[in-house]
């Protein structure tokens, strides 16, 4: 269920790769398969302690890609990297939807 879930997030338009980070800054699950997914973890676990509460939502824009992120838990986030030409609302709708429904998984 978790990758059907993650599946529907990579197939909303603009959306390049997702991931559900868990407690020790590491990747869960990904997709596509990226041989980043440890390094681009690690630093948006590292963004995400700088906070000085535990943000529920980050977002993060560069010249080539928007990353988006939304807290499942406590322990777990999903982080989502998209391009320029992403709806940012609808974006974030979706990893809302997912991450409570990820939630509810075992």
């Amino acid at each position: 269920m978790r990758d059907r879930l993650m599946q529907d997030i990579l197939d909303h338009e603009g959306i390049q790769w997702v991931a559900l980070i868990g407690p020790d800054a590491l990747p869960i699950a990904n997709a596509p398969d990226n041989p980043d997914a440890e390094s681009i973890v690690a630093n948006w676990h590292g963004l995400d302690l700088l906070a000085p509460e535990t943000p529920a939502k980050m977002m993060i824009r560069t010249n080539e890609t928007i990353l988006l992120s939304n807290r499942v838990d406590e322990n777990r986030i999903l982080l989502a990297v998209a391009s320029q030409a992403v709806n940012v609302g609808s974006a974030r709708s979706i990893l809302q939807d997912a991450a409570a429904r990820i939630l509810d998984l075992p």
